[in-house]
């Protein structure tokens, strides 16, 4: 007989398998079936983990049709199972999954909304942290390039499709204009958590690549050389007013410099 925890990873991996991995002589069911049984936890499983990806991209199914979008989620589990229990994390993959399957290849934006909707997900499944206030640091000397930390709820999506217009189409109900659908438009999406719910906007090319650079802790100074080398009539304080009034800032460390001889 094989030792439990052996047995448990080889019945878990035949649940995912399209076809069993476990011999039936391994199992034991009474007077059942310990094949029909299997089939059952496959078909629960199976059924489980596509209803989470229907649940994550509920905009990318409707753009394929819903059998169509079934068929790939069951694909999608086959190749890649969970690697963790929660579920909440499930799907990672998916967008880039779909870029893979050949059906698709003349219709980038399915797989370019299906990203924007895994953003949607990361951003709810990440804390809110307490915003400051702009108020806070009116007496407060920040030298020449503090660090400004945002919220790290906080996405940012640059795509050549125009995938906020169409997610934005599908919230309400009435039906979506193909030519916003299929045309190619660059688009540059922030999203973040607020509450319960994601704010989504887009950005110019130039409030992209301020927020860009602070998201990514290159402090001040940089962010506003590289919106200023897009745009030299760049408002820096209207940009940092932004932040503060979106309660998007949740720090502002001023570095420290070793003391000179």
């Amino acid at each position: 007989m094989l030792p439990l925890e052996h047995l448990q990873t080889i019945v878990a991996r035949s649940v995912l398998a399209m076809e069993p991995l476990i011999d039936a002589k391994m199992l034991t069911a009474g007077k059942a079936d310990p094949m029909a049984r299997l089939r059952i936890y496959q078909n629960n499983t199976r059924s489980s983990l596509t209803a989470v990806l229907m649940a994550v991209f509920p905009v990318t199914a409707r753009l394929v049709d819903e059998r169509f979008f079934r068929f790939m989620a069951s694909e999608f589990i086959r190749r890649h199972p969970p690697a963790e229990s929660r579920l909440a994390r499930y799907g990672a993959g998916f967008p880039r999954f779909l870029k893979t399957i050949d059906t698709l290849s003349d219709m980038p934006i399915v797989a370019e909304t299906a990203r924007l909707e895994w953003a949607i997900a990361e951003a709810l499944d990440t804390a809110s942290l307490p915003a400051r206030s702009l108020a806070e640091y009116d007496s407060t000397d920040l030298g020449l390039s503090p660090d400004i930390l945002l919220q790290p709820s906080l996405r940012l999506i640059v795509s050549h499709w125009s995938i906020l217009s169409v997610w934005m189409g599908h919230q309400q109900e009435t039906a979506v204009d193909e030519k916003i659908t299929w045309t190619r438009r660059p688009e540059r999406v922030a999203l973040w958590r607020s509450g319960n719910y994601v704010r989504l906007f887009l950005l110019d090319r130039t409030s992209f690549a301020f927020w860009h650079s602070l998201k990514h802790g290159f402090g001040l100074e940089h962010a506003t050389s590289r919106a200023l080398a897009l745009d030299p009539a760049f408002d820096l304080v209207s940009a940092l007013v932004r932040l503060f009034r979106d309660r998007l800032v949740t720090d502002v460390r001023v570095p420290l410099h070793p003391l000179s001889n």
